[in-house]
């Protein structure tokens, strides 16, 4: 595997650690130590930055270079696992809510800021290994952060856990420090500098000029809202049955 596509792994991979921790090991943490329904299902308005990423993706993919988008967005995330590893959801739930909500933005700005960089260090004949990677990376990140640490929650614990993931922020911070004086990201596709513009108007209709963008936005939508009602409702109804952490991770 070349350094490019090493570098876009593991930067997939962290991005999907936020997804992770969220979707899988908070809701079955909460209920399991006493946490309402009603409380669980608030957290889901945690994800709200990501509805608000057009807002700032502009931004992020317009000004400064990736590498700084990067690097703020890992350090932030860094910050918020151990700010997670002093709270306890069950007596600073208000404080661990508000904590998530900062690393679903962080997570949605990296989002933006790691795409960006895969369009301007990927050559044409490494974009199809490329997305393999973004999606297995991000899929990995993923499960191991919502099933894999979901099952050792009770030998582990809270706290080391988020200790453990701050660790794993700061490798990949130092990894890609490294690696990012090594790979050219500042010069666009193409060689020509984008024209900038934070006009919202301008930017919607740039966005539907893209051929078939209707029927992708109409999938994606359908799509995303078939998984949320299944992994929701299924992890619900596993933990109400008393399904636990470690049986539910086979199933995670």
């Amino acid at each position: 595997m070349s350094t490019t596509l090493l570098l876009l792994g593991i930067l997939y991979f962290v991005q999907g650690i936020p997804y992770g921790l969220q979707s899988s090991l908070l809701p079955v943490y909460l209920r399991t130590v006493g946490l309402s329904f009603t409380k669980i299902s608030l957290t889901k308005a945690l994800y709200f930055p990501w509805t608000l990423k057009v807002v700032w993706a502009p931004f992020v993919d317009q000004y400064g270079t990736k590498q700084r988008w990067l690097l703020i967005s890992m350090c932030g995330l860094a910050m918020c696992c151990l700010l997670c590893a002093s709270l306890s959801p069950e007596s600073d739930f208000q404080l661990v809510a508000a904590v998530f909500l900062f690393m679903n933005f962080f997570a949605s700005v990296q989002d933006v800021a790691v795409d960006g960089l895969a369009v301007r260090i990927l050559r044409y004949e490494e974009v199809g290994y490329g997305n393999t990677v973004q999606v297995v990376g991000y899929k990995i990140g993923s499960v191991l952060a919502g099933g894999g640490l979901l099952t050792v929650m009770d030998l582990l614990g809270w706290t080391f856990i988020f200790f453990l993931l701050t660790g794993i922020y700061l490798v990949a911070i130092i990894y890609a420090s490294s690696e990012f004086g090594n790979t050219s990201v500042n010069q666009p596709c193409g060689g020509k500098k984008p024209s900038r513009t934070l006009n919202p108007m301008t930017i919607v209709k740039d966005f539907i000029a893209v051929p078939a963008t209707t029927w992708t936005v109409i999938f994606v939508l359908i799509y995303k809202l078939g998984e949320f009602i299944f992994y929701y409702f299924s992890h619900e109804c596993q933990i109400k049955s008393g399904i636990y952490a470690i049986k539910l991770y086979g199933i995670v």
